[in-house]
Protein backbone atom coordinates (compact mmCIF):
# COMPACT_ATOMS: atom_id res chain seq x y z
CA UNK A 1 0.00 0.00 0.00
CA UNK A 2 1.42 3.53 -1.18
CA UNK A 3 0.96 5.31 2.33
CA UNK A 4 2.86 8.69 3.59
CA UNK A 5 4.53 7.91 6.52
CA UNK A 6 5.17 11.23 8.84
CA UNK A 7 5.98 11.85 12.47
CA UNK A 8 6.25 14.99 14.43
CA UNK A 9 8.28 15.61 17.38
CA UNK A 10 6.01 15.73 20.66
CA UNK A 11 6.85 19.58 20.97
CA UNK A 12 5.04 20.30 17.63
CA UNK A 13 2.62 17.79 17.93
CA UNK A 14 1.44 19.94 20.79
CA UNK A 15 1.52 23.36 19.59
CA UNK A 16 -0.22 22.30 16.78
CA UNK A 17 -3.10 20.36 18.36
CA UNK A 18 -2.70 16.67 16.90
CA UNK A 19 -0.05 13.62 16.13
CA UNK A 20 -0.04 12.12 12.72
CA UNK A 21 -0.40 8.72 11.50
CA UNK A 22 -0.32 7.28 8.02
CA UNK A 23 -1.88 3.55 9.03
CA UNK A 24 -5.16 4.01 8.11
CA UNK A 25 -6.71 2.05 5.32
CA UNK A 26 -5.76 -1.13 3.10
CA UNK A 27 -7.27 0.22 0.39
CA UNK A 28 -4.02 0.72 -1.85
CA UNK A 29 -4.46 4.33 -2.64
CA UNK A 30 -2.11 7.26 -0.92
CA UNK A 31 -3.47 8.38 2.40
CA UNK A 32 -2.39 11.47 4.85
CA UNK A 33 -4.33 11.96 7.83
CA UNK A 34 -3.90 13.46 11.64
CA UNK A 35 -4.72 10.99 15.06
CA UNK A 36 -5.45 12.25 18.52
CA UNK A 37 -6.59 15.89 17.76
CA UNK A 38 -8.18 18.00 20.80
CA UNK A 39 -11.18 19.93 19.31
CA UNK A 40 -14.23 20.96 20.19
CA UNK A 41 -17.51 19.23 18.63
CA UNK A 42 -19.74 21.89 16.76
CA UNK A 43 -22.82 20.27 15.52
CA UNK A 44 -26.01 21.68 13.54
CA UNK A 45 -26.34 21.09 9.93
CA UNK A 46 -22.72 20.05 9.47
CA UNK A 47 -20.70 19.25 11.60
CA UNK A 48 -17.19 20.84 12.29
CA UNK A 49 -14.32 20.60 14.86
CA UNK A 50 -12.33 23.38 16.34
CA UNK A 51 -8.84 23.34 18.10
CA UNK A 52 -7.81 25.31 20.66
CA UNK A 53 -6.67 28.70 20.72
CA UNK A 54 -7.66 31.96 19.21
CA UNK A 55 -6.47 31.13 15.87
CA UNK A 56 -8.33 27.40 15.59
CA UNK A 57 -8.02 24.53 13.16
CA UNK A 58 -11.08 23.72 11.61
CA UNK A 59 -12.31 20.60 10.37
CA UNK A 60 -15.24 19.81 8.32
CA UNK A 61 -15.64 15.60 7.54
CA UNK A 62 -17.99 14.49 5.48
CA UNK A 63 -21.14 13.43 6.29
CA UNK A 64 -20.44 10.00 4.60
CA UNK A 65 -17.45 9.12 6.84
CA UNK A 66 -19.86 10.44 10.04
CA UNK A 67 -22.29 8.16 8.76
CA UNK A 68 -20.13 5.03 8.33
CA UNK A 69 -19.45 5.75 12.10
CA UNK A 70 -22.73 5.46 13.09
CA UNK A 71 -23.32 2.61 11.35
CA UNK A 72 -20.59 0.67 12.97
CA UNK A 73 -21.46 1.82 16.43
CA UNK A 74 -24.80 2.11 17.14
CA UNK A 75 -24.58 3.57 20.36
CA UNK A 76 -22.92 6.40 19.30
CA UNK A 77 -24.45 9.77 18.44
CA UNK A 78 -22.79 13.06 16.97
CA UNK A 79 -25.15 15.15 18.63
CA UNK A 80 -24.51 14.03 22.04
CA UNK A 81 -20.94 15.59 21.44
CA UNK A 82 -21.85 19.02 20.27
CA UNK A 83 -20.25 21.43 22.39
CA UNK A 84 -17.58 18.90 24.37
CA UNK A 85 -14.51 18.49 23.96
CA UNK A 86 -13.58 15.52 22.14
CA UNK A 87 -9.84 13.65 20.42
CA UNK A 88 -10.52 12.96 16.60
CA UNK A 89 -8.54 10.84 13.96
CA UNK A 90 -9.20 12.37 10.25
CA UNK A 91 -7.85 11.22 6.76
CA UNK A 92 -7.53 12.08 3.28
CA UNK A 93 -6.06 10.88 -0.20
CA UNK A 94 -3.41 13.50 -1.13
CA UNK A 95 -3.78 12.76 -4.55
CA UNK A 96 -7.53 14.40 -4.64
CA UNK A 97 -7.22 16.97 -2.04
CA UNK A 98 -4.19 19.05 -1.26
CA UNK A 99 -3.87 21.00 2.06
CA UNK A 100 -1.37 23.74 2.79
CA UNK A 101 1.09 23.11 5.13
CA UNK A 102 -0.48 26.39 6.80
CA UNK A 103 -3.65 25.76 6.59
CA UNK A 104 -6.49 26.52 9.19
CA UNK A 105 -8.84 24.43 7.57
CA UNK A 106 -9.51 20.90 6.72
CA UNK A 107 -12.81 20.40 4.89
CA UNK A 108 -14.12 16.97 3.18
CA UNK A 109 -11.73 14.86 5.11
CA UNK A 110 -13.09 11.71 6.62
CA UNK A 111 -13.48 11.64 10.14
CA UNK A 112 -12.30 7.66 10.87
CA UNK A 113 -11.97 7.99 14.97
CA UNK A 114 -13.72 9.90 17.54
CA UNK A 115 -13.79 9.68 21.67
CA UNK A 116 -15.09 12.00 24.22
CA UNK A 117 -12.22 13.35 26.58
CA UNK A 118 -15.21 15.08 29.13
CA UNK A 119 -14.79 14.14 32.85
CA UNK A 120 -16.91 15.05 35.53
CA UNK A 121 -17.15 18.49 37.50
CA UNK A 122 -18.38 17.75 41.59
CA UNK A 123 -19.52 20.51 43.87
CA UNK A 124 -19.08 19.19 47.62
CA UNK A 125 -20.28 20.94 50.63
CA UNK A 126 -19.05 20.74 53.90
CA UNK A 127 -21.73 18.19 55.04
CA UNK A 128 -20.80 16.49 51.81
CA UNK A 129 -16.79 16.15 51.82
CA UNK A 130 -15.94 12.50 52.10
CA UNK A 131 -19.50 10.86 51.37
CA UNK A 132 -21.04 8.76 48.29
CA UNK A 133 -21.78 12.52 46.74
CA UNK A 134 -17.66 13.13 47.28
CA UNK A 135 -14.99 11.95 44.45
CA UNK A 136 -12.37 11.39 47.56
CA UNK A 137 -9.40 10.80 46.01
CA UNK A 138 -8.21 7.45 46.92
CA UNK A 139 -4.49 7.13 44.97
CA UNK A 140 -2.02 10.27 43.93
CA UNK A 141 -1.45 11.33 40.66
CA UNK A 142 1.95 11.62 39.54
CA UNK A 143 1.79 15.29 37.80
CA UNK A 144 -0.12 18.04 36.13
CA UNK A 145 3.13 19.58 34.85
CA UNK A 146 4.25 16.14 33.49
CA UNK A 147 7.66 15.78 31.39
CA UNK A 148 7.44 13.64 28.40
CA UNK A 149 10.54 13.54 26.15
CA UNK A 150 11.78 16.56 27.57
CA UNK A 151 8.51 19.14 26.91
CA UNK A 152 6.82 19.98 30.07
CA UNK A 153 3.11 19.19 29.84
CA UNK A 154 0.35 22.15 31.32
CA UNK A 155 -3.15 22.53 32.21
CA UNK A 156 -4.67 25.01 29.77
CA UNK A 157 -7.89 27.15 29.08
CA UNK A 158 -9.37 25.50 25.34
CA UNK A 159 -9.82 29.58 24.64
CA UNK A 160 -10.34 33.00 25.37
CA UNK A 161 -14.20 32.04 27.20
CA UNK A 162 -12.32 30.26 29.95
CA UNK A 163 -14.88 28.14 30.30
CA UNK A 164 -13.20 24.50 29.77
CA UNK A 165 -9.94 23.67 30.60
CA UNK A 166 -7.68 20.94 29.06
CA UNK A 167 -5.86 19.01 31.85
CA UNK A 168 -2.60 16.27 31.19
CA UNK A 169 -2.98 14.20 34.07
CA UNK A 170 -0.16 11.75 34.69
CA UNK A 171 -0.70 9.44 36.95
CA UNK A 172 0.32 4.90 37.05
CA UNK A 173 -2.91 3.33 35.42
CA UNK A 174 -3.94 0.24 37.17
CA UNK A 175 -3.87 -2.51 34.57
CA UNK A 176 -3.40 -6.30 35.26
CA UNK A 177 -4.36 -5.49 38.70
CA UNK A 178 -7.54 -5.97 40.72
CA UNK A 179 -9.16 -2.64 40.18
CA UNK A 180 -12.73 -2.77 39.16
CA UNK A 181 -12.63 1.02 37.74
CA UNK A 182 -10.76 4.43 38.00
CA UNK A 183 -11.79 7.57 36.97
CA UNK A 184 -10.13 11.29 37.34
CA UNK A 185 -12.99 13.80 38.50
CA UNK A 186 -12.48 17.51 39.32
CA UNK A 187 -13.90 18.99 42.13
CA UNK A 188 -14.91 21.90 43.84
CA UNK A 189 -15.04 22.50 47.74
CA UNK A 190 -16.63 25.78 48.41
CA UNK A 191 -16.40 25.58 52.22
CA UNK A 192 -12.69 24.28 52.06
CA UNK A 193 -10.59 27.16 53.80
CA UNK A 194 -7.83 27.10 51.33
CA UNK A 195 -10.81 27.30 48.76
CA UNK A 196 -12.20 30.68 50.37
CA UNK A 197 -8.60 31.97 51.18
CA UNK A 198 -8.37 31.69 47.07
CA UNK A 199 -12.00 33.07 45.97
CA UNK A 200 -10.66 36.16 48.05
CA UNK A 201 -8.45 37.10 45.66
CA UNK A 202 -10.23 36.10 42.88
CA UNK A 203 -8.96 32.48 42.30
CA UNK A 204 -10.97 29.44 41.51
CA UNK A 205 -9.47 26.38 43.14
CA UNK A 206 -10.43 23.04 41.80
CA UNK A 207 -8.77 19.47 43.16
CA UNK A 208 -8.20 16.76 40.72
CA UNK A 209 -9.30 13.64 42.25
CA UNK A 210 -7.68 10.30 41.31
CA UNK A 211 -10.17 7.59 42.16
CA UNK A 212 -9.56 3.96 42.09
CA UNK A 213 -12.56 0.95 42.69
CA UNK A 214 -11.12 -2.02 43.93
CA UNK A 215 -7.38 -2.28 44.95
CA UNK A 216 -5.42 0.16 47.01
CA UNK A 217 -1.97 -0.26 45.81
CA UNK A 218 -1.06 -1.39 42.51
CA UNK A 219 2.49 -1.42 39.80
CA UNK A 220 4.03 1.52 38.85
CA UNK A 221 4.54 0.25 35.43
CA UNK A 222 2.01 2.21 33.21
CA UNK A 223 2.18 6.09 32.81
CA UNK A 224 -0.78 7.64 31.23
CA UNK A 225 1.56 9.52 29.01
CA UNK A 226 2.75 6.19 27.77
CA UNK A 227 -0.36 4.78 27.14
CA UNK A 228 -1.70 7.28 24.97
CA UNK A 229 1.21 8.21 22.94
CA UNK A 230 3.05 4.48 22.48
CA UNK A 231 -0.35 2.55 23.10
CA UNK A 232 -2.34 4.49 20.48
CA UNK A 233 -4.64 3.83 18.89
CA UNK A 234 -5.59 1.18 21.16
CA UNK A 235 -5.68 3.15 24.28
CA UNK A 236 -6.54 6.64 22.83
CA UNK A 237 -6.05 10.16 24.20
CA UNK A 238 -8.69 9.58 27.46
CA UNK A 239 -6.01 8.23 28.97
CA UNK A 240 -4.04 11.39 29.25
CA UNK A 241 -5.79 14.42 28.15
CA UNK A 242 -8.50 15.51 30.51
CA UNK A 243 -11.20 18.21 29.45
CA UNK A 244 -13.18 19.55 31.83
CA UNK A 245 -16.23 22.24 31.85
CA UNK A 246 -16.54 24.70 34.20
CA UNK A 247 -19.47 26.55 32.92
CA UNK A 248 -22.26 24.57 34.42
CA UNK A 249 -22.52 23.54 38.21
CA UNK A 250 -18.61 24.74 38.92
CA UNK A 251 -20.02 28.63 38.23
CA UNK A 252 -23.31 28.41 39.95
CA UNK A 253 -21.19 27.38 42.89
CA UNK A 254 -19.16 30.24 42.65
CA UNK A 255 -21.88 32.58 42.59
CA UNK A 256 -20.88 34.85 39.26
CA UNK A 257 -19.14 35.02 36.00
CA UNK A 258 -16.10 32.64 36.35
CA UNK A 259 -12.78 34.08 37.49
CA UNK A 260 -9.57 34.39 34.87
CA UNK A 261 -7.55 32.52 37.38
CA UNK A 262 -7.91 28.98 37.93
CA UNK A 263 -5.44 26.75 40.15
CA UNK A 264 -5.69 23.20 40.18
CA UNK A 265 -4.68 20.88 43.27
CA UNK A 266 -3.63 17.37 43.52
CA UNK A 267 -1.93 15.08 45.70
CA UNK A 268 1.03 13.28 43.81
CA UNK A 269 3.89 10.81 44.37
CA UNK A 270 6.10 9.68 41.26
CA UNK A 271 7.44 6.45 42.94
CA UNK A 272 4.26 5.38 44.71
CA UNK A 273 0.51 4.43 44.37
CA UNK A 274 -0.46 4.53 47.92
CA UNK A 275 -1.60 8.15 49.06
CA UNK A 276 -0.66 7.80 52.47
CA UNK A 277 2.82 6.92 51.78
CA UNK A 278 5.88 8.99 52.87
CA UNK A 279 6.69 10.65 49.65
CA UNK A 280 2.84 11.88 48.68
CA UNK A 281 2.92 15.28 48.17
CA UNK A 282 -0.17 16.75 49.18
CA UNK A 283 -2.23 19.89 47.54
CA UNK A 284 0.29 20.78 45.13
CA UNK A 285 -0.84 23.66 43.00
CA UNK A 286 -1.29 24.40 39.60
CA UNK A 287 -2.12 27.64 37.92
CA UNK A 288 -4.33 26.72 34.64
CA UNK A 289 -2.74 28.89 31.63
CA UNK A 290 -3.75 30.14 27.91
CA UNK A 291 -3.46 27.72 25.40
CA UNK A 292 -1.09 30.37 23.63
CA UNK A 293 0.44 30.89 26.96
CA UNK A 294 1.54 27.02 26.91
CA UNK A 295 2.58 26.79 23.32
CA UNK A 296 5.08 29.81 23.97
CA UNK A 297 6.58 28.41 27.54
CA UNK A 298 7.04 24.75 25.24
CA UNK A 299 8.97 26.29 22.89
CA UNK A 300 11.39 28.27 25.37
Amino acid sequence: MKQRFKFLTLAVALMAGLTMTSCLGDSGDPVDGRFGVIAKVYSSYFTTFRTPGVDPITITPTEASINSIVTNNPDFSMSNLNGRIVSIGYSWNPELIQFPADTKEYDGVSLISIESLDEATLVVSAGAVGTENDSVATHPIISLNPQVNGYTYKPYFFDNNRTEIIVPVQYYVPLNSQATSFNVSLVYYPDDPDTQADKANGILRLHVNYRIHGVEEFSTQYKSSDLTYYGMPYYGMRYFYKAFRLNGNIERAWGGSLPSAVNLVADENEFSTKLDDSQTKHDQVYPVVTYEQYVEDLTN
